[in-house]
């Protein structure tokens, strides 16, 4: 248990001399905006692991961030989209040289979907204990189970790894997965999404008219901002229903928006001002300005010819040992078939390994 950074600074120097680190992370997400992380836990192999204990560490992770973002030490973490993206926040530095085994065992037969729990059972042949899932990682001191549960996820790591890299070889895929792999050195991957863009993700927006989403956009802008500040989940601060509510009815009276759009009496009382001021806003946007419609439009044509495109490419893979979800998915093929210019059509199927692998095929049969 690392609890003191000097222990972490020479933990980091014994891991960059191994030039590679297996990853995890615990953490609560109950109350908060932001995860509250609680243990990391990390290992070389299964003889070598540690837990740095966050809670006793915060503030002092800058140690970690530069081994994260130290591109001559591989990272290996399952499903490290959300891992890397706390790490980020709570360590600093733009993670580099990551291998996700969740992502690589796509390409030697198991679902690119696979938990860790499978990934380990198939690739290892041993079974994880998964007793300790719902614990709270805050809370101290941590029970021996606990830290038995986190480092037997990170132990393994390196093993499944091998083991992928060993099928690949087979398969003349290493490349295909080295390429996947720098997705991961994308910055903007674990940037917070733009307040102007967080509208999106209010469940119902796609039924607004355009000028009722541009007071949304104001609404959810605001929201999100407020949310970050008190570091709350955005339905503590008004969740979504009202939300929308207010974004339809555009009311210009602070007594109307405490009754009649859903907020409760604390949140109409504390915000009902602000939320008149957002709604006047809103409304003062060009009409020029209103965002695109969410609206789905309905193509049969297109959504037939998306079908025929996504069961080729699954029956394609059927044999070759690739989940075809690492190919495209039906937003992609849709955006393929409108494009004037196909091969240009800036989706991930028109180059790289997957233009070798399917893609050429695709654009003749097109």
């Amino acid at each position: 248990m690392i609890t003191t950074t000097t222990e972490l600074t020479e933990l980091c120097r014994h891991i960059r001399d191994a030039g590679r680190v297996a990853v995890d992370t615990e953490f609560v997400w109950e109350r908060t905006f932001y995860p509250e992380l609680g243990i990391v836990q990390l290992a070389i192999d299964e003889e070598r692991g540690w837990l740095l204990d966050i809670p006793a560490l915060a503030g002092h992770l800058d140690e970690l961030g530069a081994v994260l973002a130290d591109p001559a030490v591989e990272k290996i973490i399952h499903d490290a989209r959300q891992d890397l993206t706390i790490l980020k926040k709570a360590a600093g530095g733009y993670p580099k040289n990551i291998f996700d085994t969740r992502l690589a065992a796509g390409f030697v037969g198991p679902s690119a979907s696979l938990s860790l729990y499978d990934a380990c059972r198939r690739f290892t042949g041993r079974t994880l204990d998964k007793g300790e899932t719902r614990s709270n990682w805050l809370k101290r001191p941590l029970s021996p189970a606990q830290c038995r549960y986190a480092l037997y996820d990170v132990f393994f790591l390196p093993e499944i790894r091998s083991r992928i890299m060993e099928l690949a070889r087979k398969l003349g895929r290493c490349e295909w997965i080295a390429e996947e792999m720098k997705i991961y050195d994308d910055p903007a991957l674990y940037d917070e999404a733009p307040l102007g863009e967080v509208y999106g993700k209010v469940k119902g927006a796609a039924r607004l008219q355009r000028q009722e989403l541009a007071v949304l956009k104001e609404l959810a802008a605001w929201r999100d901002r407020e949310a970050r500040r008190r570091n709350r989940p955005r339905r503590h601060i008004i969740p979504d229903d009202p939300l929308l509510n207010l974004a339809m009815s555009q009311p210009d009276s602070i007594e109307i928006i405490k009754k009649s759009c859903g907020l409760s009496p604390r949140a109409a009382q504390r915000y009902g001002a602000k939320l008149r001021e957002i709604i006047r806003q809103g409304r003062r946007i060009p009409q020029n300005d209103y965002p695109p419609s969410l609206r789905k439009t309905h193509n049969r044509n297109l959504a037939l010819r998306a079908r025929r495109l996504l069961d080729f490419i699954q029956e394609f893979c059927s044999d070759k040992e690739l989940d075809p979800a690492l190919i495209a998915n039906r937003q992609e093929i849709e955006k393929l078939l409108r494009a004037a210019d196909p091969p240009a059509c800036p989706i991930p199927l028109t180059r790289g390994w997957r233009l070798e692998f399917i893609g050429r095929e695709i654009l003749q049969r097109l």
